[in-house]
């Protein structure tokens, strides 16, 4: 089952543009914005949140790369983006790589190729979100771990507590104000730093 996607075409060729919007309808995929400048793909994208950006990289304004780099700072992760130029020289791909695309076609296009380049960079992205949301659950469980270890140290050093009975402790806490162990940790440390 192939899905479909909400895209945004930045193209300044109009004929370019009317055949990559054709090829995509053709898909099965629906095109919710147009943008014929760099700067004008990137308020689109702003205001649009598609699911997938198709660029040309030569563009008057910003070329696709500038315009790339400033979307994928406004966001919390990389939209998923495919360029499209007639240029592939060493240098532009290495910039395009730099600023996160996940995919470049080099013109002309057909629709086997189009097809073919959003069902990669597609799964290239949930993959890439999976690693970004891994990643973010490993930093979010360490500071807690960190938390939890300052909190016992607290109750250990002010209440002459053993690190089990501490560690015991806040977990009875935890459990019988339904709240999670790093918040009970939270709490203590506040208190602490309170009494100080």
């Amino acid at each position: 089952m192939e899905h479909k996607y909400s895209v945004l075409l930045a193209e300044d060729e109009s004929l370019v543009l009317l055949g990559l919007k054709a090829i995509l309808t053709q898909l099965g995929h629906t095109v919710v914005g147009e943008a014929c400048t760099g700067r004008n793909a990137v308020s689109l994208c702003a205001s649009l949140h598609p699911d997938l950006l198709i660029m040309d990289i030569k563009m008057p304004v910003l070329d696709g790369i500038q315009a790339l780099e400033q979307i994928n700072h406004m966001r919390k992760d990389k939209i998923p983006c495919i360029f499209i130029s007639a240029y592939s020289d060493d240098h532009l791909i290495e910039r395009a790589k730099a600023a996160g695309v996940f995919n470049y076609l080099v013109k002309p296009v057909r629709l086997e190729d189009v097809r073919v380049a959003v069902d990669i960079t597609m799964q290239q992205y949930y993959e890439y979100i999976q690693v970004v949301q891994e990643r973010d659950q490993a930093k979010e469980d360490l500071k807690n771990r960190k938390l939890i270890e300052r909190a016992k140290g607290v109750l250990m050093d002010n209440f002459d507590m053993k690190e089990k009975q501490a560690m015991e402790f806040m977990q009875k806490k935890a459990r019988d104000s339904h709240r999670k162990l790093s918040v009970v940790a939270q709490g203590i440390l506040q208190m602490d730093e309170a009494l100080k």
